[in-house]
């Protein structure tokens, strides 16, 4: 604890990709990386069954979580992510599970150049795509999940629920604890002027958001580290908007993956079913 005994507001702002270079080695504890590949198998296994899933590109793969669910599912899976870390932990996590998937450090705007209708689903979970604070970038690799897939593929696109989100001001995501560590992630909403002050003709915006983890360790008294990055909040009919933007035109969405209603003031998540036509 800080001498003054409180805790910063929010750490320095990183890059994506140093971000998740430093959380990369906490990050399976702060997941649930075990319980979740056993959790999520039977959700997964009914998406492939359903779609006839044989190849899928994992955009944002993070430790590859999900590669690792598909590949023990049959998939051949690319899992594609920024940060070098996380795809050198994704490497040793497949190793260790004896899986195949491959995975590769690779910006979502060079998908194009190297991967076209090569995949029958494109995965983009995780809360990945608030990540590109860009509205440029984020239609760009829209437009590239929308080229890397088959006719009829799928795009499976997860975010957390910015409407509700956004309307409540909700700041904490998740609190988990370990015999070892707390892991809390939380927001800061950043207010953004638009217009003149001065001239009392402006209005006042939530754009973005700082996006922090707070690491906890109690087996060193309790000492901490902020980790914190920028993320731009995307709600539920500006992500249709933009999936119909780049092409999509069949687009589902709903509460979860096993396709439950989507209740913009009540889902967690965001879950968006886009089928390339």
């Amino acid at each position: 604890m800080p001498e003054n005994g409180k805790f910063e507001t929010y750490g320095k702002v990183k890059s994506a990709s140093d971000f998740y270079d430093e959380l990369s080695e906490d990050y399976m504890d702060m997941i649930e990386f075990s319980s979740k590949v056993e959790s999520e198998s039977e959700i997964f296994k009914t998406i492939v069954s359903e779609y006839k899933i044989t190849r899928c590109l994992d955009a944002g793969c993070g430790v590859g979580l999900h590669s690792i669910i598909l590949s023990k599912l049959g998939v051949e899976v690319l899992g594609i992510d920024i940060s070098a870390s996380m795809i050198e932990k994704a490497r040793e996590l497949a190793q260790r599970f004896g899986v195949s998937a491959e995975f590769e450090v690779l910006d979502f705007s060079l998908i194009k150049e190297k991967y076209k209708e090569k995949f029958e689903l494109v995965l983009c979970i995780g809360n990945t795509l608030p990540h590109l604070i860009n509205e440029k970038d984020l239609l760009i690799a829209l437009r590239n999940f929308y080229n890397a897939l088959v006719p009829n593929g799928i795009l499976i696109a997860q975010i957390l629920n910015y409407d509700k989100i956004m309307e409540n001001e909700e700041r904490i995501v998740n609190v988990r604890e370990t015999p070892e560590r707390i892991f809390v992630r939380f927001y800061d909403f950043e207010p953004t002027i638009v217009g003149s002050p001065s001239l009392k003709v402006f209005e006042i915006r939530k754009d973005f958001l700082k996006f922090n983890v707070l690491i906890v360790d109690k087996t060193k008294n309790y000492s901490h580290k902020l980790i914190t990055t920028r993320i731009k909040p995307i709600k539920s009919e500006d992500l249709c908007r933009k999936l119909r933007m780049v092409g999509f035109k069949e687009i589902e969405i709903f509460g979860d993956f096993l396709k439950r209603e989507f209740k913009a003031n009540e889902s967690k998540n965001i879950v968006v079913f886009a089928r390339k036509t």
